[in-house]
């Protein structure tokens, strides 16, 4: 059988040496009853999952940091002047000119979505928080 592997103690660190009853879905380090942190999904309801508290902090700060920034938008390019690069508007018509005939089907040219400059940053969740602890001097 497992025992926890949490470090306690305030003086001299060591291992906790209970029984373990889950590991970290993280870092998978054998867990306690006392040290594994349920996790919950949208509705506040248990996953069946567990994290160690530094696992869990680290979801957290992640979590925190991806909702501060909102998905739709694009950053800012740097302060260049877009001016000097843009071609200068085609001049207008006198008259009006009659239509012409349709042309052939042709493949349509695909435009790009964004405009010049910008840039859709996607974020992948492709699988665990990847998170080393530092040990503190």
């Amino acid at each position: 059988m497992d025992t926890c592997a949490v470090e306690v103690g305030l003086l001299r660190k060591h291992p906790c040496a209970q029984n373990a009853v889950a590991k970290c879905a993280n870092c998978e380090m054998a867990l306690c009853t006392k040290h594994a942190i349920p996790q919950m999904n949208a509705n506040n309801q248990r996953t069946g999952k567990f994290m160690c508290e530094e696992c869990n902090k680290a979801q957290k700060a992640a979590d925190k940091g991806m909702a501060a920034a909102p998905k739709h938008v694009a950053p800012k390019p740097a302060a260049a002047p877009a001016a000097k690069h843009a071609a200068p508007p085609p001049p207008k018509p006198a008259a009006p000119q009659p239509p012409k005939p349709p042309a052939p089907a042709a493949k349509p040219a695909v435009a790009p979505t964004q405009p010049a400059g910008k840039q859709e940053f996607k974020l992948e969740e492709t699988g665990p928080i990847e998170f080393t602890p530092e040990k503190k001097k």
